[in-house]
């Protein structure tokens, strides 16, 4: 269940990223600042993309922060998202 768990973190984090590249071209300084966090968090959060042993799993009220300053809501980030 756990390993589950982490996958579906992801798929939610490639997502956010997605929508980031679209609203933000990629600046990590803009999203901390319209999400109310520090561009080093976007970045660790980002980083778990690339290598799963680095930076730093998602929390829900981090991906709360992240749709609003998307603006997307998260039911649109894990919609067809199950746990198999």
């Amino acid at each position: 269940m756990d390993k589950e768990i982490e996958r579906l973190k992801v798929e939610v984090t490639k997502r956010l990223y997605a929508l980031h590249q679209e609203k933000f071209n990629g600046n990590n300084v803009h999203l901390a600042k319209a999400a109310d966090c520090s561009e080093s968090t976007i970045r660790n959060l980002f980083a778990k993309l690339n290598d799963k042993d680095k930076g730093q799993d998602i929390t829900l009220g981090m991906a709360f922060r992240l749709c609003y300053a998307l603006d997307v809501n998260l039911s649109d980030l894990i919609s067809g998202l199950s746990v198999k």
